[in-house]
């Protein structure tokens, strides 16, 4: 892997995640509930939250170590759950609490390039590919804000190049790239709970490692390989959360505040434990580490339970990936333009990516009419394991989404997979059909080209750049995607 490459990914990558993340100004979608979260941190105040604290903390380290808002009194925003409009305190700079995720999203995409680079083996081909992370209009929307996202996507990356990378080494065992994959899902799970879907590729890992030798060596050898490796995975991932929630119960070792709504809400889930420790009372253990997992568990479940079915903005998870349910997060308009916050995707890529399942899936079932024809055994073990992860995806957002309400960012991960069996699909045809393969490098060029113009034109959506109602009725021509005002 060139070091020019990657390094070519950072920087495109910087200008799209990281530049002028101080605009909007106001709150963008749930950065309004994390915003208070924050200030808590930077209060050092126990809290329970939605979501588990990784990508909490996360956020509220990038305000501590930018801290532009040094000068104002921040306090009011701790108080509530939710920040009003209307108590962001004057001359509030979203630029510290952006700045996690921005950076998190240029890591992302460096790991990416790195997770295509291992697949192709290409670092042309990788480079192409890379653009679809890169150039994701849904993705610039969401990881330029105080969400969560970005640190869950960078860490699902990292879960599957540690997954190819162990999958790569065929029967040798890989027990760094095993603890990378198990720690890997840990913190992933760590931010948003649905990431535990990637702990199928811990399985599918350890069971296609076993079918490898099953018919050769004996099957009690092969069973406690299995286990021992089964085991590796999941005592990362375990160690990971314990880390994890443990930096979260030290660092917010202050009481709560009694005199507050969130400190209010948040008390009726205090068990007696932990709630000593808060008061100085008990010092730092694995019982009150027990407890107060527990606390945050049964404050999730409650939230979980309270939240609708849907609402305006919410989508259904089969719609996902023909981009169904794009939202509206913030308008400004000046009377003439009017600027967006967007969540749209790259049509470009949304197609390409709703092709590939199909693609895989094809490619696969004309292997096994036709096994005579040349194949790469490792890229075909990657394509049914990728199918088979997404379609789990799939139907645990669709159980999901009979519960609660859904929104098209929770299909990240799943957009993730299918970006990620493209090159397979690409690498596929090429090698199936080799009077295709003279068309190899023209491709990829109308790939980057399809990529990069979809990008350009549904960027004022992303970059909350202002359009006349004209300009934006535009940006419908192919699809839906924005009710201009």
């Amino acid at each position: 892997m060139q070091i020019w490459a990657i390094g070519l990914v950072a920087v495109l990558a910087c200008v799209n995640f990281l530049v002028g993340l101080a605009e909007p100004h106001g709150a963008i979608w749930d950065e309004s509930y994390y915003l208070t979260s924050t200030e808590r941190y930077a209060e050092g105040r126990a809290q329970f939250a939605s979501h588990p604290p990784l990508g909490l903390m996360l956020i509220a380290a990038g305000d501590l170590a930018l801290h532009p808002n040094r000068s104002i009194d921040t306090r009011i925003l701790g108080r509530d759950k939710y920040a009003d409009g209307k108590i962001i305190p004057v001359g509030f700079s979203f630029e510290g609490v952006r700045l996690a995720s921005g950076l998190f999203a240029v890591l992302g995409a460096m790991t990416f390039f790195a997770l295509m680079y291992v697949i192709t083996q290409s670092t042309f081909v990788a480079l192409v590919f890379s653009n679809l992370f890169t150039f994701e209009n849904a993705f610039v929307t969401q990881f330029r804000a105080a969400q969560l996202d970005a640190f869950q996507m960078a860490f699902a990356i990292a879960a599957l190049l540690f997954f190819v990378l162990a999958l790569r080494r065929g029967r040798q065992s890989s027990v760094l790239w095993e603890i990378g994959l198990g720690a890997a899902c840990g913190l992933a799970i760590m931010v948003k709970v649905n990431a535990v879907i990637l702990l199928q590729l811990c399985a599918m890992l350890v069971v296609h490692r076993a079918a490898l030798d099953w018919g050769e060596a004996p099957r009690a050898h092969l069973l406690w390989i299995a286990a021992r490796q089964a085991m590796s995975m999941a005592a990362a991932c375990l160690l990971t959360m314990i880390v994890i929630f443990a930096i979260h119960v030290r660092v917010s070792a202050h009481n709560l505040d009694s005199t507050s709504l969130a400190g209010q809400k948040d008390q009726r889930f205090l068990s007696r434990e932990y709630r000593e420790y808060l008061q100085g009372q008990r010092s730092l253990s694995p019982r009150v580490l027990w407890d107060a997992a527990e606390d945050y568990q049964s404050f999730m479940e409650a939230d979980f339970d309270s939240t609708p079915m849907a609402d305006l903005n919410s989508s259904d998870p089969l719609g996902w990936p023909l981009e169904r349910g794009t939202i509206n997060y913030r308008w400004d308009s000046d009377g003439t333009h009017t600027a967006y916050v967007q969540l749209v995707g790259n049509r470009a890529s949304w197609i390409l990516a709703f092709l590939a399942p199909f693609a895989v899936f094809a490619l696969l079932m004309l292997q096994r009419s036709r096994p005579g024809q040349p194949t790469d055994p490792v890229r075909h073990a990657l394509m049914k394991m990728l199918l088979l992860e997404y379609v789990a995806f799939m139907l645990l957002h669709c159980y999901l989404g009979s519960y609660r309400v859904m929104y098209l960012y929770h299909y990240f991960i799943g957009l993730l997979l299918a970006f990620t069996m493209l090159p397979l699909v690409f690498q596929e045809i090429m090698a199936r059909w080799p009077d295709i393969r003279r068309w190899e490098t023209q491709s990829l060029a109308g790939i980057t080209a399809l990529v990069l113009i979809s990008f350009i034109f549904y960027a004022p959506l992303s970059f909350h750049r202002p359009l006349t109602h004209e300009q934006c009725e535009v940006r419908n021509v192919f699809q839906h995607v924005v009710s201009c005002r």
